[in-house]
């Protein structure tokens, strides 16, 4: 008894401080036997599109499409914060995201009645749809290879997914199904919050190229709450000792079946930081 709803948006300008090696992150050192720590401020522009799936109460189809300025002006909150301590060969990375974007143009394009079949809806008269995003990883890690050329990191921890969406829809007129009695109202409000737990395994690391420039990378992939989570990241950084800057691309992707609320969720664009090690 419960729909599809798709939230598609375009590009979410954020300030994001995260844990990758493109972001917040140290080296391992046999001369320094001490602990080790790196914060990284970061700006990152992604696209981010997905499935939501809303219910049990109508069952309806919408679709929101937001370009960049739209999502700069529908920001209301950011939270962000990132960092890793190494002590050795072992690390302990986290990093917190946390977006609040106000309400946006959106459209109710069809509504499900389930045996009866699918229905188009009436025009949009203001249709919105507002979304917050909280993004939080915690991960282990070891060094497994290190040398002149970089090194490469394994790590295992968890993430978590805490998604709160909220259409109110305003049609030109009520949606009826071909049974007596199925009625999706004009105006009315569909909301969904969900939270989604994975374990996650994953390497990062860094290639040196010399100078101070050097490539950084991060994969890893998962599963628990969803039936899969992925994210890979890379680009190309420049570090003079206790600063540096990296710019690169990052890509995270969820996929659930079943009831849940997120059935698809994929956020991907490029990024710039600043990673400042002590």
């Amino acid at each position: 008894m419960i729909r599809s709803a798709r939230l598609v948006t375009g590009a979410i300008l954020g300030v994001l401080a995260c844990n990758g090696p493109a972001q917040a992150q140290t080296v391992p050192s046999t001369t320094d036997p001490g602990w080790r720590f790196s914060l990284t401020p970061y700006l990152w522009v992604p696209t981010l599109s997905g499935e939501l799936r809303y219910g049990p109460r109508d069952n309806t189809s919408a679709n929101v499409n937001v370009d960049a300025q739209n999502i700069v002006d529908a920001l209301k909150f950011g939270l962000t914060f990132g960092a890793e301590a190494r002590l050795g060969r072992f690390t302990l990375a986290t990093d917190l995201l946390y977006l609040d974007l106000g309400s946006q143009s959106s459209q109710v394009r069809s509504v499900d009645f389930g045996a009866s079949g699918r229905v188009q809806a009436s025009a949009n008269l203001g249709t919105q749809t507002r979304l917050t995003n909280t993004l939080w990883t915690l991960a282990p890690g070891y060094t497994v290879l290190e040398g002149a050329w970089g090194n490469l990191d394994l790590q295992a921890g968890f993430r978590v997914l805490a998604l709160r969406s909220r259409t109110d829809v305003q049609l030109v007129s009520d949606v009826t199904g071909s049974r007596q009695g199925e009625t999706f109202t004009r105006t009315g409000r569909l909301s969904a919050s969900e939270q989604i737990w994975d374990g996650i395994i994953g390497v990062r690391g860094q290639i040196v190229l010399g100078q101070g420039f050097y490539l950084p990378y991060a994969a890893d992939v998962g599963a628990g709450g969803s039936d899969l989570t992925w994210q890979v990241q890379g680009g190309i950084g420049y570090s003079t000792g206790w600063a540096g800057v990296v710019a690169g691309y990052r890509h995270l992707s969820y996929s659930q079946g079943g009831n849940a609320l997120v059935q698809e969720l994929n956020m991907g664009g490029p990024f710039i930081a600043l990673n400042m090690k002590f």
